[in-house]
């Protein structure tokens, strides 16, 4: 008489399965979101700029900037306040980007996109690893 064994999964297994799926997840959308914005800011120029004036909240307020174009135009442009510094006040400098046919109206944050490197590096790393582990820990029949 033969018995059926049930495959029993350890909860170590389960972990790296958990952490595999969660931090591929992560690299994914870091890096697409990374990727997203250097394709958004190919093209453009940047300038610092100065803050002139604040309004509303993060979702749905206002900041206008002033900054000189490579030509040398003084420019004041106004865009909402999403994706801008958390702290920005009048007074402060940013890094801004322009399009240079339209630099009022095309005006947008600078982002530093070696910043998020590392943490994109560090998410698919931890996905490969935890992803390894769990292979190596995986039931067996």
């Amino acid at each position: 008489m033969q018995t059926d064994k049930k495959r029993r999964y350890r909860p170590s297994y389960i972990g790296c399965v958990i952490v595999a799926v969660v931090m591929g997840l992560l690299s994914v959308t870091w890096g697409g979101g990374a990727i997203a914005a250097w394709v958004d800011q190919s093209g453009k120029t940047r300038a610092t700029a100065r803050v002139l004036g604040t309004d509303g909240n993060r979702s749905s307020g206002r900041i206008t900037v002033e900054f000189t174009t490579a030509d040398g135009r003084r420019i004041d442009a106004e865009d909402g306040r999403r994706g801008w510094p958390r702290d920005a006040e009048q007074g402060d400098e940013v890094d801004v980007l322009y399009d240079a046919d339209d630099p009022a109206g095309g005006v947008q944050p600078y982002q530093d996109l070696g910043r998020s490197l590392p943490w994109w590096a560090l998410f698919t790393v931890t996905a490969f690893v935890a992803g390894f582990a769990a292979y190596r820990t995986r039931p067996r029949a």
